[in-house]
């Protein structure tokens, strides 16, 4: 039988109510098995082709690796050319996770997270020129130009993200002289009781120092910085101007000065929260009101302006009822007489969104 690339042929399967069929499927395209009950559907899929090409793929890794994934025995077909590594979806999986993606169920997904952080190169998200390392000298240098007599903390990330209490941590910060750090966003001070959740993921940052950036004190603040590029391995954060600024010894843009994290898989998945889109979450979609739909445009608020509220005057979704609605517009003077168009878009506004 001549080979075609271009094809998948399949010779004498026999698994279940499969008898000696022979067929030949086209590749690159979407093919459909359609037939009754009892047929071979799902014996041809999942038990003949997807069976196959994962017990190929199997025998093609080393033997130090196919000691730990096991024997997968061969099913019941004479001959099948033109089989590439197969995924399987089963079709009884029923997952309404929104997370939930054919990569993830099929753990692809993990490979190509793992394949990104360790072969990619980063790029700047502001000027796409690429990412490349920064020297102490040009962080200090980048920092005097951007607050110069402002008021900073030298502040050194230790834990990013990370679940535990941290109190052994806590503690040998303590005794190697730190006196304080910022612990989920909030300078404490280490001599005092810090209790963490041990099962929600926290961020850690010792401070090194505290100073304004004067011409007189850059000795002292590239000494604050080295210090903390040494404790961290690579990174500092430099507080100024009420905002955290990260700097990196291994991944900085040289042009906008934004540096990046160390390259992780974490980094590059929407299940987590340093990989997800910060506006939808990783989800992939918004959900939200209109406007437009929720109200009337041509009734007041007590005939029927917002449709959100019922014949009694209860607010679905909350338990607000009729007369705290209506000591709301008393509070704020909304003229309740007036048809919802009407009222002015601050007016509006607060009623659908508080103030």
């Amino acid at each position: 039988m001549k080979k075609n690339s271009r094809e998948i042929v399949i010779v004498g399967a026999n698994e279940h109510n499969l008898k000696n069929v022979n067929l030949t499927i086209p590749r690159d395209t979407l093919t459909v098995f359609t037939g009754v009950s009892g047929s071979g559907k799902s014996s041809l899929a999942f038990d003949i082709i997807f069976k196959e090409g994962q017990r190929r793929f199997v025998e093609s890794l080393s033997s130090y690796a196919r000691q730990f994934l096991g024997q997968t025995e061969k099913p019941k077909v004479e001959h099948i050319e033109g089989l590439s590594p197969t995924i399987s979806v089963d079709q009884k999986t029923v997952n309404r996770n929104p997370r939930s993606t054919v990569g993830t169920i099929t753990e692809i997904y993990d490979h190509f997270r793992l394949l990104f952080a360790r072969l990619g190169t980063p790029h700047c998200p502001r000027c796409g020129i690429e990412i490349t390392t920064q020297t102490a000298d040009q962080i200090t240098d980048h920092a005097y130009m951007e607050a110069l007599n402002e008021p900073c903390l030298i502040l050194a990330p230790m834990i990013t993200e990370r679940k535990g209490e941290y109190r052994r941590e806590l503690e040998q910060w303590f005794r190697e002289g730190f006196l304080r750090a910022q612990i989920d966003g909030k300078i404490r001070r280490l001599d005092e009781e810090i209790a963490l959740a041990r099962y929600e993921k926290h961020s850690i940052n010792l401070v090194i120092d505290r100073m304004t950036l004067t011409a007189t004190e850059k000795s002292r603040f590239v000494e604050g910085v080295e210090r903390a590029l040494h404790l961290t391995e690579g990174l500092v954060i430099i507080h100024y101007k009420n905002e955290d600024h990260l700097f990196s010894q291994l991944m900085a843009c040289p042009r906008c000065q934004i540096a990046i994290p160390e390259m992780e898989p974490r980094l590059f998945s929407f299940n987590a929260p340093q990989g997800a889109c910060l506006r939808c979450k990783g989800i992939g979609s918004i959900t939200f009101f209109k406007e437009d739909k929720l109200c009337d445009p041509h009734k007041t608020l007590f005939d029927g302006a917002l449709k959100c509220i019922t014949e009694r005057g209860n607010i679905m979704f909350t338990r607000i009822d009729q007369s705290h609605f209506k000591q709301l517009v008393k509070q704020f003077r909304i003229d309740a007489s007036l048809p919802w168009g009407q009222l002015p878009s601050t007016q509006r506004k607060l009623i659908l969104q508080g103030n």
